[in-house]
């Protein structure tokens, strides 16, 4: 700063409404300093330019906080007079004048006053008002005030509470019947509850306020007149209630009513009593705005706690709306502030805190109106520890629920529900073998108009699908009509593992060659298939061995038919009979065959046996027997011994895949002593390639007892000398000759 204040001023400690002097140049320094642990409640500083002084002006003269300065001449020999609001007193001089000062600036005689509240005081004007010390700020702890109030004889006094805040409990004032505490105590009021209007039976009243030693608050304003005793003192008409009746003399009677939204608390009717002072019987009553309620009127209002002020912190609040049973009722909006995302307001569609919520609002924005689905409708509203607002004010009027139309008659189905009233649902099912098409539940939506929230669905044959039921029916497309040309339906049943498919064509008008149903047991085409059906009805209706069955109708003529399948799952116990084998005989116990039975295959004579010999009933994808089957071959061996008493030697069949040329060796060997006999059964070979060799003995240097090639028609036997033969037989796989089959004993 470019210069300081030519004087310094220190303050601390407690003032109130104190005037610093003048600065003497355009600029002030304030320095604020805090010391030590201790807080207080802080200080309020208002500044005001003002002309610079002369030797024949003096200063300009602020208007004193809570007052008013009457005179705006600052000159030399100027006086300046101050008053103070009601309810202040004025702390200096009422007047000052400005006076010269040799060889200085023209100076006023004193200092310019303040206005403070008084604790206490007697009071004899016939009205008057009545503060808290340091109103409108907070009052001070440890205070003990007292004020009397006296007016004329035959008078009586009636106070009218502006407002009142005190510390709840600790803190109160006590108002007394007379002129000290011994007289009738009218009330002790703390925190904020007290009456808009307090009467005397006399021309006294005695108030004692005080304080404890903590914790202060916005404290009060009262006002007070002078009223006749003759008659009662007029009632004093509740914020937002109505009074019915003009007279005050005795035993008249006055009545009230609360506009719509409020509850009267207290007494509707008060009656003007006898006696030497004329009072009520009854205070006047309160018109409230109530934190929830019930409500059975055709039409209401309901508001936020406290409207049209601020509603209270931590606030939970339930109104509940109950009208006939085929009524709703229509909400609509007046005013709506609360505090954004904190503070709510509910609507629910039900009686239960568990009913659905139908509108949600928070905020400053009017919501738009409701129209509620149920004769019971429960509002709920909650506010949280701050920022409380005005809140909310709405007006509901009931309105006639009508019924949505009648789905009935719902072809191929049937519809479950008969409630067809505003926020009931219906679901709709198809009869087996049909297809819903479209929404399954409908719900009755609210509003001026009743109706479904979707169209009415339809029952319709599917063109084949997915079907998990264990039992059901598969229609022809657009059963019962014929079904259409170049159809192409596929159905795939599932059931449980463990459980097969019967199917039954209980209507079967399906014009072959053309038009047919091809069903496979499992789900694709390449499993086995159970049998391709026409016309009329299959003497053997097909069963699966696993728990799917693919089903597929095809279409290619123009002449339409029909069909109809019942299906149903049942459990799976056998296997089908094993699978025949060429040249295999099948050893088996019993012709049906249970999970885990077994059946064992053999070769016939001269055939060998390849893969496992023995198949056993399983219970995998499909209950069937395990395993690829085996099979029975001619081999073509080198040297292979045989020494069975009796056998069957072949040759392999031709085009078996083998090289060109080849040849093939058996020993035969019995037992010591016995001869062997060959027993040509046929023999068709190529002369030119095909040779075979027989010799007396274990080996090709045994004597040669036959060369055999070419055709033999006839029966031919050849027997050894001893009990070994040796046979070589070697061929060439190009031709096709049928070989030949030997018996040996």
């Amino acid at each position: 700063m470019s210069e300081l204040p030519s004087f310094k001023t220190k303050l601390s400690s407690s003032l109130n409404c104190e005037s610093l002097p003048l600065a003497t140049s355009n600029q002030i320094l304030i320095r604020f300093t805090a010391k030590g642990q201790s807080s207080s409640r802080g200080f309020h500083l208002v500044y005001q330019a003002v002309p610079r002084t002369s030797a024949t002006q003096c200063s300009s003269v602020p208007e004193p906080r809570n007052g008013r300065r009457m005179g705006n001449n600052f000159a030399v020999g100027a006086v300046v007079c101050f008053e103070c609001s009601p309810g202040y007193v004025l702390e200096g001089s009422s007047a000052i004048e400005c006076l010269t000062v040799p060889n200085a600036l023209a100076q006023w005689n004193s200092s310019i006053p303040s206005c403070i509240v008084p604790c206490g005081g007697n009071l004899t004007h016939r009205t008057g008002t009545i503060l808290s010390p340091g109103y409108p700020e907070p009052y001070l702890n440890s205070l003990n005030c007292v004020w009397k109030i006296t007016v004329p004889e035959g008078s009586g006094i009636q106070i009218q509470v502006i407002s009142f805040v005190t510390e709840q409990n600790w803190d109160s004032l006590e108002v007394f019947d007379g002129g000290d505490n011994t007289d009738t105590l009218l009330g002790s009021f703390s925190g904020t509850t007290v009456p808009a209007l307090l009467n005397s039976t006399s021309n006294q009243l005695y108030l004692h306020f005080f304080s404890d030693i903590s914790v202060s608050a916005a404290g009060f304003r009262l006002e007070y007149k002078t009223v006749s005793l003759t008659n009662c003192p007029e009632p004093v008409v509740p914020m937002n209630g109505i009074k019915i009746g003009e007279r005050l003399q005795m035993n008249n009677v006055v009545s009230f009513h609360c506009e719509p939204g409020y509850t009267l608390q207290g007494n509707s009717h008060i009656t003007c009593m006898p006696g030497t002072v004329r009072r009520w019987n009854y205070p006047p009553p309160l018109c409230i705005a109530q934190c929830g309620g019930i409500r059975e009127e055709m039409e209401g209002m309901i508001l936020s706690p406290g409207f049209p002020g601020n509603y209270p912190s931590n606030s939970d609040c339930t109104w509940r709306i109950y009208l006939p049973v085929s009524y709703g009722a229509h909400i609509q909006f007046l005013n709506f502030s609360t505090e954004a995302n904190h503070d709510f307001l509910e609507i629910r569609n039900g009686p239960l805190d568990t009913s659905a919520v139908i509108g949600r609002f928070s905020g400053q924005d009017i919501p738009s109106s409701l129209l509620t689905t149920s004769h019971e409708t429960t509002v709920y509203f909650h506010s949280d520890h701050s920022q409380n607002k005005p809140g909310f004010r709405f007006e509901y009027q009931a309105y006639e629920l009508q019924e949505c139309p009648d789905p009935e008659p719902f072809r191929y189905g049937v519809v479950v529900g008969a409630g067809f009233n505003v926020g009931q649902s219906i679901s709709f099912e198809c009869l087996p073998g049909y297809l819903l098409m479209g929404h399954s539940i409908l719900t009755c939506e609210h509003g001026t108009t009743r109706n479904w929230d979707h169209p009415f669905p339809r029952c319709e044959v599917p063109c084949g699908g997915n079907i998990t039921l264990d039992n059901g029916t598969i229609f022809s497309p657009g059963y019962p009509e014929e079904y259409p040309n170049s159809a192409d339906c596929t159905w795939l049943i599932s059931v449980a593992p463990g459980f097969g498919i019967k199917l039954n064509f209980t209507l079967l008008q399906v014009h072959g060659p053309h038009d047919f149903i091809t069903v496979w047991d499992g789900p694709q085409e390449t499993t086995r298939k159970l049998g391709v059906f026409t016309d009329g009805e299959p003497n053997d209706p097909p069963s699966s061995t696993s728990n799917q069955v693919l089903i597929r109708f095809r279409s290619n003529t123009e002449k339409g038919g029909l069909f109809r399948i019942t299906y149903q799952a049942y459990r799976l116990q056998y296997c089908l009979p094993p699978p025949i084998i060429p040249n295999a005989e099948i050893l088996m116990a019993s012709k049906e065959f249970k999970i885990g039975d077994i059946v064992r295959y053999r070769c016939l004579p001269g055939y060998q046996l390849s893969g496992n010999s023995i198949l056993t009933c399983r219970l995998g994808t499909h209950l069937e027997f395990q395993g690829p089957p085996p099979s029975c071959d001619v081999t073509c061996p080198m040297n292979e011994v045989l020494t069975a008493s009796t056998g069957v030697i072949m040759s392999q069949s031709p085009g078996t895949g083998f090289p060109h040329f080849e040849s093939c060796s058996w020993v035969v060997k019995v037992e010591s002593g016995y001869n062997i006999t060959f027993t040509i059964e046929h023999f068709q070979t190529s002369r030119q390639f095909d040779e075979l060799e027989i010799f007396d003995g274990p080996s090709r240097q045994s004597p040669l007892l036959i060369t055999l090639s070419g055709n033999y028609s006839s029966p031919l036997s050849i027997t050894s000398s001893n009990n070994k033969v040796y046979l070589h037989w070697s061929f060439d796989h190009t031709t096709s000759h049928k070989g030949f089959r030997i018996r040996y004993s």
